[in-house]
């Protein structure tokens, strides 16, 4: 139960803070269709239909209504026609008496207890009159066919929520002159009545494992966690006909209780994080919050959404060019020290991960806790991870501009690049498949657990096979992802490190990367120098990557055989070119190097830190040439 009174104490705090957006408890959110106007004589003076962008409406529940899926469960004030038009019937076709009939006794129920409520009296009286579906269509709101019955489609020139005419959701205003907010589901006196009546009508009270109390316990906990059509509950009770007690306990509730007003908190506390601050990866859902409503990073994204996620307002532009390294080194380890300045000694932050087994179970698949000066400890965690894995990428997107940064790829990355394909110019992985790697990276992130092996090996794999891939940048991506996850590896397994920096060694397959890396900018800058275009073909070196991976001796042959033309055509403009193949071979040993096979990742390293070394390097030189002439 630690993770119910962890969201419920994040409410009460919220509620402090005066935090916009949080549910008060006995109300959800609903998409309204339609929208009645009545007067103090319970009138109707005006109807319209809702578009879309304004749908979203505050509605007063029960617990059976508020996760509703099958039955008659009536919602407490607004709801659909099925519930509250006595006429229903004569213009659908369809009984609904038993429907209506719940709901008004329900409704009454309210209006004649302690807590009524004047706007609530009113709307009872109006629905009474069983008039409701005949003054939408005098209105023109609804509208029917030559049978007089109700047409499928609604008769709007703007966009409405998704649904039927017969399904028609209605919220209520109710001018009076007690009141200066006419919208039930905004007038705060409203939301206090209901909330009082309807926790006045729970009698049966019980021991709330949450938080120690004898209160009125909840049979009947809350849905919509995820989203408003989520049907998944994290506590359910409902299976009294199977296996859920045999043989343990005659009852749910010699089980475990949770009183209502903590259930009710802890659950639109969690709506509330995951609606601003969680992180879906397929049907997975990933939080971290402090209980004071810390700040807290991006615990799934790449190096650029940790730091987005600390600054309001962060310069990403491709103009700045400090962004790859410096900037960005400085701006990540502000942002994680402002990270660690907002945690206190009684801090206590959560991390949470949900994902639904069936359509009405849904799971705590990742829960920890970080009470105090923990927190700091989770904050090094995440650097250190950023850190181990950092490689130039540049995979993201701004402004429809290709950004290049230095730091760690997300999560989400890292997993359809090793399990997708290439679909129409984009890879794209199986969600599930996704969501269930992303689960097992976050476990390296937040405990330092090593980089699991197979996602390591089949990067590297496809790294070498650059031909799997139309399109050269997703390629590219894929490599460069591969060399983030490599190099967590050999720090992890080996104790190793590289970097983008080139390193001078006597490793075989990174210098084997290296000289082909060289091997593609020699023609590749013969093939710019020629054409004058940025648009070139694949070079030899690129076409024969994975031959060489596999026999390096006898494929450097073909390759550098095919490079004569290009030194030609380069000639003098290629010097340092030539000269750093040369340095280069000097590091090989001939007889290691003609036994080689099957190289591993680190020619991958090798050659994508030698590629974009030299692609630096180039751009440089050619702005410097700009801007002499």
């Amino acid at each position: 139960m630690s993770w119910i009174s962890s969201l419920y104490d994040t409410y009460e705090n919220i509620i402090k803070q005066g935090s916009d957006g949080l549910l008060p408890i006995s109300h959800s959110t609903q998409n309204a269709h339609i929208e009645v106007t009545l007067n103090e004589n319970a009138e109707l003076i005006y109807a319209q239909l809702v578009d879309k962008n304004n749908s979203v409406t505050l509605i007063p529940v029960t617990e059976s209504s508020a996760g509703r899926s099958s039955g008659i469960a009536p919602h407490a004030l607004c709801d659909k026609i099925q519930y509250i038009a006595k006429d229903y019937k004569d213009y659908v076709g369809e009984d609904n008496s038993e429907y209506f009939e719940k709901y008004m006794n329900q409704l009454k129920e309210w209006c004649e207890s302690e807590y009524a409520n004047e706007k609530a009296r009113i709307i009872y009286e109006y629905l009474k009159k069983g008039t409701l579906v005949k003054d939408l269509i005098q209105k023109g709101v609804l509208a029917t066919g030559e049978n007089g019955k109700l047409l499928e489609k609604f008769n709007a020139n703007f966009s409405l929520a998704p649904g039927e005419q017969k399904e028609s959701f209605v919220r209520f205003r109710v001018v009076t002159k007690n009141s200066s907010v006419d919208a039930v589901w905004q007038d705060d006196k409203v939301i206090e009545d209901y909330i009082n009546y309807y926790i006045s009508t729970k009698k049966d009270v019980g021991f709330c494992y949450a938080n120690g109390n004898v209160a009125p316990y909840s049979d009947n906990h809350p849905a919509k966690i995820r989203h408003s059509g989520d049907k998944a509950k994290l506590i359910s009770s409902n299976d009294t006909s199977n296996f859920t007690f045999k043989g343990r306990f005659h009852s749910a509730k010699e089980a475990a209780t949770v009183s209502y007003e903590v259930s009710q908190k802890a659950h639109n506390a969690l709506k509330w994080l995951i609606q601003n601050q969680g992180q879906k990866v397929g049907d997975k859902v990933f939080v971290l919050w402090g209980t004071e409503n810390e700040k807290t990073p991006n615990i799934l994204g790449d190096t650029l959404d940790v730091v987005e996620s600390y600054y309001d307002a962060f310069d990403l532009s491709e103009d700045n060019k400090d962004l790859t390294k410096k900037k960005l080194a400085e701006q990540f380890n502000m942002a994680l020290l402002g990270y660690k300045a907002q945690i206190r000694p009684d801090s206590r932050l959560a991390l949470i991960g949900l994902d639904s087994a069936t359509t009405g179970r849904m799971s705590i698949i990742f829960y920890r806790e970080y009470h105090g000066l923990e927190g700091h400890e989770l904050i090094e965690n995440i650097e250190h991870w950023h850190k181990s894995t950092a490689w130039n990428h540049r995979y993201k997107y701004k402004d429809r501009k290709v950004l290049s940064f230095y730091g760690a790829p997300s999560f989400e990355t890292i997993a359809t690049t090793a399990y997708g394909t290439e679909q129409n110019g984009i890879i794209k992985a199986d969600s599930k498949i996704m969501s269930n790697e992303v689960k097992r990276l976050l476990n390296c992130e937040i405990d330092r657990r090593r980089i699991p092996r197979d996602i390591v090996k089949i990067l590297i794999e496809k790294a070498k096979q650059p031909q799997n891939y139309q399109e050269i940048n997703n390629w590219y991506k894929v490599l460069t992802v591969a060399c983030s996850v490599y190099r967590k590896y050999l720090y992890d397994y080996k104790k190793e490190e590289y970097s983008m920096e080139i390193k001078k060694t006597n490793n075989l397959a990174y210098n084997c990367g290296r000289l082909l890396a060289v091997a593609d900018a020699i023609e590749t800058w013969a093939l710019k120098d020629k054409s004058g275009s940025g648009d070139i073909r694949t070079t030899n070196a690129i076409r024969y990557f994975t031959r060489f991976s596999m026999s390096p001796c006898s494929t450097w042959a073909i390759i550098n055989n095919k490079l004569v033309p290009y030194k030609q055509s380069l000639g003098a403009k290629g010097t340092k070119l030539y000269k750093l193949l040369g340095e280069i071979s000097s590091l090989i040993d001939p007889d290691e190097f003609e036994k080689a096979s099957n190289l591993d990742g680190c020619m991958v390293l090798g050659f994508d830190a030698q590629r974009q070394a030299l692609y630096e390097k180039k751009t440089d030189e050619d702005e410097n040439i700009n801007e002499e002439e």
